[in-house]
């Protein structure tokens, strides 16, 4: 029986297992959905903006096309030889000069020659191209480069400056390669970094090769919201109100700054709000963008992102399978909460990650992972609790009354379905002489007898909180002690016993106006330790009581005669002070090496005769 125990608890377990599982998988499934997996993303900029924004250290410093630089030198895009007049002026303080600006179209012959020469002699510019793609229904993705004029392009590099859009239209990351065209171009960032180290960007992607390992796409480390780098206005710098060496040795990245422009983007720090202000930041400029993306390959401060399926439902497991190893005795509001603390801890577990090491662990999927887990593994245990408990609703309606039935429901009623050593009383009784007169009766009379000697016995026996374990013929089997406990178990087996002779001398005037035989019933009581519990294959599953304590009972009722009540010395030790009590000496019994000394009670001890 207790093996049958293991495996049913064992079978629970593997099913909450396999629920676990299946919620998990189903979680990860489901964040594949665009506005589960957006809400994922969001929490990337939730972990920036709890490490908040760094202190600049990067070597760079952008000239922005503003409104001021738009009003006073007219309409954007200008005259080439205004570049030409910004290079003087910036002299050679600067190591490296990037323009995040287009050059594709011609514009004044003049002009570009000029630009063209400046170019020619100044090998520390670094200019940018972009790509398009677009989706035609007739001939599927097209993409078109933009490449700058090849009187541009002969004497500088060239980088692509195409910004990578997340699901949730932010930027969060770039690619270090772009194949157009089967061809390989370099990112704007990545040239402009390899610039101002003065190696080629093959040597660094080999010297990254194994923080980085294939991964191309760039999660940029941003070290704060918009205008946090050193800002000056184009027009101020053709004017010459700035401080040269402000510029010594920097990146000087030129593009837009203005919102007429559209050069402006949602980044992870859009919404933030800075510190020693209380307005929420808003969209940054496509240059800054660049600038953050330059300062993480600068650092190598990379940001690594650990979301693979695998890990996800590693993490989920671990998350979701601790409260199913809980014990029994914690209820579902202290796992619910243990479960809720993990999750806490798990949240603070992945910001200090985040801002120790740069990792981004799954965020929302583990948590919600669990809390599916969680809910299934609930629901399931509710359904198979409603399930267990008709179960023995339906196994203990014939043996004990439906209040005992409601006790027991409230209790933890899987401990008590089992075989499990108890103390209890047990009680036989039976009708004396009853197979003499069944041969003489008819059998509708026999059946009318018996049923009413056992509802009344039944009635006596659930009054007090007893179990009718069996009928046997013409006697029955009761327990007093299981599966509910009682303190006072077996002066609960001796009242039964007491009221069922007193109301058997009622039913017999009801016999005896009948013409029936006058019946009576004799007795017999034991306490003691037996194994009670369930019983028998699936098909014919009995609750009932094996041990010595049983046979001694029977053994007792057998001995009794009609109206007598006969205990052994261990129910006598437990009720000498509440009945009248008559020793009976020591009787040899069928199955005990010893005599057993018996005793016979006779009724109840009034409250005066008490001792």
């Amino acid at each position: 029986m207790q093996r049958i125990k293991f495996i049913i608890r064992d079978k629970k377990l593997y099913t909450r297992v396999l629920i676990t599982i299946s919620s998990i998988i189903f979680t990860i499934f489901i964040f594949k959905i665009h506005w589960l997996y957006n809400l994922e993303l969001s929490s990337i900029n939730l972990r920036f903006s709890l490490r908040g924004e760094k202190e600049i250290t990067d070597p760079i410093v952008i000239i922005g096309i503003d409104d001021s630089s738009i009003e006073e030198l007219g309409n954007f895009p200008w005259d080439r030889k205004i570049y030409k007049t910004l290079i003087e002026k910036l002299g050679e303080y600067p190591k490296v000069i990037a323009f995040d600006l287009y050059f594709d179209i011609k514009s004044n012959k003049d002009s570009d020659k000029v630009f063209s020469e400046l170019l020619k002699t100044n090998n520390r510019i670094i200019i940018a191209a972009f790509y398009t793609i677009t989706d035609n229904p007739k001939f599927g993705s097209i993409k078109r480069l933009f490449l700058p004029l090849d009187i541009f392009s002969r004497y500088s590099k060239v980088g692509l400056v195409n910004h990578e859009y997340d699901n949730d239209g932010f930027i969060r990351r770039f690619s270090l390669i772009e194949n157009v065209f089967d061809n390989n171009w370099y990112s704007f960032p990545l040239l402009v970094s390899c610039e101002f180290l003065d190696i080629t960007p093959e040597e660094y992607l080999k010297n990254v090769a194994n923080i980085l390992k294939k991964d191309n796409k760039i999660l940029i480390n941003y070290r704060g919201g918009p205008y946090l780098y050193p800002y000056f206005s184009f027009v101020d710098i053709i004017n010459g109100n700035f401080d040269p060496i402000v510029f010594k040795d920097k990146i000087v990245l030129i593009g837009a700054t203005t919102e007429a422009l559209h050069d402006t983007y949602f980044v992870p720090f859009s919404g933030y709000v800075r510190k020693g202000s209380r307005v929420r930041l808003g969209k940054m400029p496509g240059v800054e963008i660049h600038a953050n993306s330059i300062g993480t390959l600068l650092k190598k401060d990379f940001i690594h992102l650990l979301n693979s399926d695998v890990l996800t439902f590693f993490i989920s497991f671990i998350l979701s399978i601790f409260p199913l190893f809980l014990p029994v005795s914690f209820g579902n509001f202290l796992r619910f909460f243990i479960l809720t603390l993990m999750i806490a801890l798990y949240f603070i577990f992945t910001n200090i990650t985040f801002l120790k090491h740069n990792i981004l662990l799954p965020y929302y999927i583990p948590p919600i992972g669990a809390s599916v887990s969680y809910l299934s593994n609930l629901i399931y245990d509710l359904t198979s609790e409603e399930k267990e408990k008709r179960r023995i609703r339906d196994l203990f309606q014939r043996f004990i009354s439906p209040r005992i039935i409601d006790e027991l429901l409230e209790l933890n009623h899987k401990t008590v379905v089992y075989s499990r050593r108890s103390n209890i009383s047990v009680i036989f009784a039976d009708i004396r002489n009853f197979t003499y007169y069944s041969d003489l009766r008819k059998p509708e009379e026999i059946v009318e007898i018996l049923n009413e000697f056992f509802a009344l016995a039944i009635e006596v026996i659930f009054k007090y909180g007893g179990t009718v374990d069996k009928f046997m013929g013409d006697a029955i089997m009761a327990i007093f002690g299981a599966p509910i406990y009682y303190g006072d178990f077996v002066e609960r087996a001796v009242y039964s016993s007491l009221e069922i002779q007193r109301r058997l001398k009622e039913l017999q005037k009801n016999w005896e106006l009948k013409g029936y035989p006058k019946f009576e019933v004799g007795i017999g009581i034991a306490t003691g330790e037996a194994l009670v519990g369930i019983v028998g294959p699936s098909q014919k599953i009995e609750y009932t009581a094996i041990g010595s304590t049983v046979n001694l009972a029977s053994r007792l009722e057998s001995i009794a005669k009609g109206g007598e009540i006969l205990i052994c010395e261990n129910t006598y030790e437990r009720i000498k002070d509440k009945f009248m009590i008559e020793d009976l000496g020591y009787v040899n019994i069928k199955g005990k090496e010893r005599p057993v000394h018996i005793y016979k009670v006779t009724g109840i001890l009034k409250d005066e005769e008490k001792a």
